[in-house]
């Protein structure tokens, strides 16, 4: 069984993972969390500023870790920015198939996104987790959920793509980490798309492509065209999701 298959029946017995204590209770137990609010465009943090966009088909479109220009590249004020989805369906479409050109994720569900993006780097904290959903009933993430993706689109028309591995619950698929520190914190401070493209050319080794058609990866960019159901499941829409947290509510009442 390899890292990834081994993913959540190591959350749900922590004995399993090297050096650690075995806990008292067989799984973790948590009380449901309100799902995302589906209106959402912007999210700030203590750390870090999250971009959503919400496709008519279903499921939910994050840009986790935003920075400056990739608000100024979505045309929006960084400083400013809205709070609010667009009411008009095609119009919050358009803007959907913007965001996955920023490596932004397409989530099943905001379920599936708060439960895993919440176990990533081991941060299974109970009271961040959304059962509306059995945790160790989740399947493992898959490896275009793990890998994060940072990609720069120069001004002369091409893009630069760097992908990475990421650890979930203490439980890594690969060897090519992000190499958190100066580095990372260099490409933040980046003040245009040539200085980030630059970046990650000379410092992540990124891959370059002449356009989106060539490319070859985990992201998402391609998938407007096709995708038609989740990595793990089908594409929820926000009331199937509100659904699905009223009916937990009531089994772990009763």
């Amino acid at each position: 069984m390899d890292s990834r298959s081994r993913f959540f029946s190591q959350i749900t017995n922590p004995s399993a993972r090297s050096g650690q204590m075995a806990s008292p209770r067989a799984t973790y137990a948590c009380g449901p969390t309100y799902p995302h609010d589906s209106s959402v465009r912007t999210d700030f943090s203590d750390i870090e500023a999250r971009i959503y966009a919400w496709p008519s088909r279903g499921g939910v479109i994050v840009l986790d870790t935003a920075e400056a220009i990739d608000f100024e590249f979505l045309g929006l004020n960084p400083l400013e920015p809205p709070r609010q989805r667009l009411d008009n369906p095609a119009a919050e479409d358009a803007f959907c198939q913007r965001l996955l050109l920023l490596g932004a994720k397409w989530w099943d569900s905001e379920t599936r996104y708060s439960i895993i993006s919440n176990l990533e780097e081991g941060a299974a904290a109970e009271s961040s987790v959304d059962c509306s959903f059995d945790v160790d009933k989740q399947p493992p993430p898959t490896m275009r959920e793990e890998h994060l993706i940072k990609v720069g689109w120069p001004s002369t028309g091409e893009l630069w793509v760097a992908e990475f591995d990421t650890t979930w619950a203490g439980v890594g698929g690969e060897d090519n980490f992000v190499p958190w520190g100066e580095e990372t914190e260099r490409l933040r401070m980046a003040k245009a798309m040539d200085e980030r493209c630059a970046i990650l050319r000379d410092r992540f080794e990124a891959t370059f492509y002449r356009d989106l058609k060539s490319y070859e990866g985990y992201g998402f960019f391609n998938s407007w065209e096709s995708k038609e159901t989740g990595e793990t499941g089908p594409l929820l829409q926000p009331d199937e999701t509100h659904d699905m947290w009223v009916k937990a509510y009531y089994v772990i009442l009763q």
